[in-house]
C-alpha cells in the first residue's frame, strides 16, 4: 500500500493548526528532498509561509473573541488548510513511496494500525529545566527526549501563568536538546511551559517554570 501523508487539518483546533503549520513551514524550509522551484501551477513555499504567519497573526488577534477578528482568523484558516492540503499532494508526488522522503515533510504518515490504543495524548515531558543563556536576553531550556515526540512547542508568559489565553507561542523544535529562547528583555520574569507534538496531535503541557531572565 502507498504510504500516504494526514491531510485532516479540519480536525485539529485552531491552536493544533497553528504548530502543524508551522512544523510543516520549518520541515520544508531548505528540504533538499523538496527543494525548489516547485510545479509551477503550485503555490511556492514562500506563499505557505506567508499563509501561515497570516494564520498565526489573525490567531493571536482572535483570543480578544472580537467578532470580526474570529472571522478573519477562520478565514485565514480556510486558505492555510487547502494550500496544506495542495502541498501534501506534490510531497507526495516527489517522494514516490519513499518513506524517508515523506517524514522529512513535516507532515504526519498515515501508518498501518496496531492494537494499541492510538488516542492516547503524549505525556507532558520530563525533567524540564531553565537556566540562563550564554548572552543577555537569552534561556537555554532542557528536557528529557520525549517517546513518540517528532517535534517541541515552547510558549511564555509575564502574565498569571494560571491562565490559558495569557499564554504566547515562542518557538518549536525538531529536538529536545539545544532548545534556545532569544530576544527576552533583561530583568524581566518570564514563565515557560513546553509540550511534545507527535503523530496523535498535541500532548500535554509541562508544568510552568519561572526564571528571570539577566
Amino acid at each position: 500500500m502507498q504510504p500516504k501523508l494526514i491531510v485532516a487539518f479540519d480536525r485539529l483546533n485552531n491552536a493544533e493548526l497553528l504548530v502543524k503549520s508551522g512544523f510543516i513551514v520549518a520541515s520544508l524550509t531548505q528540504n533538499v528532498n523538496y527543494s525548489e522551484p516547485w510545479l509551477p501551477q503550485m503555490a511556492t513555499l514562500s506563499d505557505l509561509t506567508n499563509a501561515q504567519i497570516a494564520y498565526k497573526t489573525a490567531y493571536q488577534d482572535a483570543l480578544s473573541q472580537d467578532k470580526s477578528k474570529v472571522i478573519h482568523r477562520n478565514e485565514c484558516r480556510v486558505v492555510l488548510i487547502a494550500m496544506l492540503k495542495n502541498m501534501a499532494t506534490y510531497c507526495e508526488l516527489v517522494a514516490q513511496g519513499n518513506v524517508s522522503i515523506l517524514e522529512t515533510s513535516g507532515y504526519d504518515l498515515r501508518r498501518e494500525t496496531t492494537h494499541i490504543n492510538t488516542y492516547d495524548p503524549l505525556p507532558a515531558p520530563s525533567d524540564f529545566r531553565l537556566t540562563q543563556g550564554a548572552f543577555s536576553g537569552t534561556i537555554d531550556l532542557d528536557l528529557s527526549r520525549l517517546a513518540g515526540s517528532a517535534s517541541y512547542e515552547v510558549q511564555t508568559t509575564q502574565l498569571d501563568p494560571t491562565i490559558d489565553a495569557n499564554w504566547i507561542h515562542a518557538l518549536w523544535s525538531s529536538t529536545s536538546s539545544h532548545i534556545q529562547l532569544t530576544g527576552l528583555i533583561p530583568g524581566q520574569s518570564y514563565w515557560v511551559r513546553i509540550r511534545g507534538i507527535g503523530a496523535n496531535g498535541v500532548g500535554l503541557w509541562s508544568d510552568p517554570l519561572h526564571i528571570m531572565v539577566v
